[in-house]
C-alpha cells in the first residue's frame, strides 16, 4: 500500500468528479472507492491522488492522507490508482491556517524572484487580492504565472513555471511534514 494524498471539498466531494469519498470512521479507513475495470487514464478511469510534488496542482478546500492499492500510472501532476481510501484528514491545511500562510508564501516568493520593472508583476497583483481573500489556489497559480512570465529562459515558461509550483508544493509538504 502507498500513502498519497487528495484535496476534497468540505463534504468529501471530489471538486472536478462530483464523487462523494467514505470518510473514515474513528480509527478506521474509509470504505475503498474502486475504479471500473479497464484500463486506467488520466482524467478518465481511475482515482486520481497526488504525491507530495502534486500538490500544489491540486488545491481546494480539505487535504486528506489517503491510502492506494492496486494498478496505478503516472500522470503529469499526478497518479492515477485503481483503488483509494480517506485515512485522516490533514487539519493543519485549513483549520490550522496553513492554506493561508500558503497563499502568502507564495506571492512572497514570487516578489523575490520577479524585478519590480518586470511586466509579470502584474500578475501579482492578483495573486495578492486573491491570497487576501483567501482564493488560495489563484494567489498559488497567478504568483507561479508570474515567476514563469518574468523568468524564462530559452526553454520557455514551462520550465520555470513547474519549478515554482515545486516550491509550492514542497512549501506544503514541509508545513504539514508529510
Amino acid at each position: 500500500m502507498t500513502v498519497a494524498y487528495k484535496f476534497l471539498t468540505r463534504d468529501a466531494t471530489g471538486p472536478f468528479s462530483g464523487s462523494a469519498w467514505p470518510l473514515p470512521t474513528g480509527a478506521e479507513p474509509g470504505a475503498w472507492i474502486h475504479a471500473d475495470a479497464g484500463a486506467l487514464e488520466l482524467c478518465g478511469r481511475g482515482a486520481h491522488v497526488c504525491r507530495p510534488a502534486d500538490l500544489a496542482y491540486w488545491l481546494h478546500d480539505d487535504l486528506w492522507e489517503v491510502e492506494v492499492d492496486g494498478d496505478q500510472i503516472t500522470g503529469i501532476d499526478c497518479l492515477i490508482v485503481r483503488r483509494a481510501r480517506l485515512v485522516r484528514r490533514l487539519d493543519g491545511w485549513h483549520k490550522g491556517g496553513a492554506a493561508g500562510r500558503f497563499g502568502e508564501a507564495c506571492v512572497a516568493h514570487a516578489l523575490a524572484l520577479v524585478p519590480a520593472a518586470a511586466p509579470a508583476r502584474a500578475y501579482l497583483d492578483d495573486a495578492t487580492e486573491a491570497a487576501r481573500y483567501g482564493y488560495v489556489a489563484v494567489a498559488a497559480f497567478a504568483a507561479a504565472l508570474s515567476v514563469a512570465k518574468a523568468t524564462a529562459t530559452g526553454e520557455g515558461e514551462e520550465p520555470a513555471y513547474r519549478a515554482e509550483r515545486a516550491w509550492q508544493s514542497a512549501w506544503i509538504a514541509r508545513e504539514l511534514a508529510l
